[in-house]
């Protein structure tokens, strides 16, 4: 038992000694209980037999009374025999005159004093003491029995408790030993730990799924974190690599400092600045920081903005680009909304073919501002629409093209921060539609 013990832990040991004090508890309590029960069976039995003895005694003096009403000593030797025989002192008094005693027994117990009544006539006052116990030899016998199969049923209950207590202990402590190596693997960076199916119900088990669960999600977050280093560092090689190569160009005067490569450098810092501008909307929104300023603002004005700064991008890829604007009055902030646009807009145009087209529509459908942004291209699983919007997500269909997978990701916090929703509808191989819904002013 104490190497058993051993190897449960603290916990485990304390849930054992736990589980051993109750039962011990239990088992005096009941031991308590079944002898003051006893002890009440054996009283009441001992209360009855003394009701007997002392009816038997009266009907003695009344036979003898009866025989002989003129009452003397010598004639009561039945009585005194049968008083000896049984065990008790008894009085037997005629007024204040002593007609017969025999003495109490050594240790005397409680007496009786009852009136010996022939005819409706009290002839005499009999006083009957019994010993101290009031129990006689088998009853005595009995009690011991029974006190001695307590203590054997204590002990055997108690080792059974005991051992009950290390299987429960060690069947609970083995899913928290489980969870605690997993854990401290996981606080040493593997990513991997998990404490896998357990043999337990309740909320250890619930403990352990949700751990797993966790810890999935943390090696998602790790691997997604990598690849958004890789994805960010291939986003900013890019625009970079152009500047350099256009600034050494035109240090080395290969290059003619003219209004086209000023456009062009214009150009690739602009995407740096948008890169960077929703690095830094995802962290102000970690941080709660992310702050709306909401006025009326007329959408399809902020489309037609947003619209027109990405032309050049949708010229270059080849995709033509339908705009279909009409007035709309919503609560927002100019910038981010005009940010969500551009987001929708190019998110679009890199997954759509060469000689494309890209909707954008604005209108006010059912009490609502809303932004349509539709495709023909890809597509996206149905499989993917819950986490299209997770940051840092890339889907399938993104394999082979630039990105770092957060723009989504800003769009829907800019939406949510406003007050709207973003839904997305899309299948494979027919392209995608996201609608923007706006609180209308």
């Amino acid at each position: 038992m104490v190497a058993s013990t051993g190897r449960l832990g603290s916990l485990g040991r304390r849930l054992v000694a736990g589980s051993a004090g109750i039962a011990l508890m239990s088992i005096v309590l009941v031991g308590a209980l079944t002898l003051l029960l006893a002890d009440f069976d054996l009283s009441h039995a001992r209360s009855e037999r003394e009701g007997s003895t002392t009816r038997v005694l009266v009907a003695n003096l009344r036979g003898t009374y009866l025989s002989d009403p003129d009452w003397k000593p010598k004639d009561l030797t039945s009585t005194r025999e049968l008083a000896s025989s049984i065990g008790v002192g008894i009085d037997v008094r005629v007024g204040n005159r002593l007609l017969l005693q025999v003495s109490p027994p050594r240790k005397a117990g409680s007496r009786r004093t009852i009136p010996v009544v022939v005819r409706h006539r009290t002839i005499a006052q009999l006083t009957v003491t019994f010993p101290a116990s009031g129990l006689l030899p088998e009853e005595v016998a009995f009690r011991q029995s029974i006190a001695h199969s307590l203590v054997i049923a204590a002990g055997l209950a108690l080792a059974v408790a005991l051992g009950a207590a290390v299987l429960a202990s060690r069947r609970l402590v083995a899913p928290v030993r489980r969870l605690t190596d997993a854990t401290r693997r996981l606080a040493a960076g593997d990513r991997t730990s998990r404490v896998g199916e357990v043999r337990t119900s309740g909320e250890l088990a619930e403990l352990a799924s949700s751990f797993d669960t966790m810890a999935g999600a943390l090696e998602r977050e790790d691997t997604l974190r990598r690849t958004l280093v890789a994805d960010l560092a291939h986003e900013l090689r890019t625009p970079v690599a152009v500047l350099q190569a256009q600034l050494e160009g035109i240090a080395a005067g290969v290059v003619a400092l003219d209004g086209a490569a000023v456009e062009s450098l214009s150009e690739e810092v602009a995407e740096l600045s948008r890169l960077i501008e929703d690095l830094r909307i995802l962290a102000e929104a970690d941080a709660a920081g992310l702050r709306i300023r909401r006025e009326p603002v007329d959408l399809a004005e902020v489309a037609s903005r947003a619209a027109a700064r990405l032309a050049p991008f949708f010229v270059e890829r080849g995709v033509h680009l339908d705009l279909q604007l009409g007035a709309t009055k919503v609560l927002g902030d100019t910038d981010r909304l005009e940010q969500v646009v551009i987001n929708l807009l190019s998110n679009a145009a890199k997954f759509s073919a060469p000689g494309s087209e890209v909707l954008l529509r604005v209108a006010v459908e059912q009490g609502e501002g809303r932004l349509v942004v539709a495709d023909h291209g890809r597509g996206i699983p149905p499989d993917e629409h819950g986490r299209i919007f997770d940051r840092f997500y890339r889907g399938a269909a993104a394999g082979g093209t630039s990105g770092s997978g957060i723009g989504l990701a800003v769009v829907s916090l800019l939406v949510a921060a406003h007050g709207g929703r973003i839904s997305l509808s899309s299948s494979v191989g027919d392209g995608s539609v996201f609608t923007v819904h706006l609180l209308a002013a």
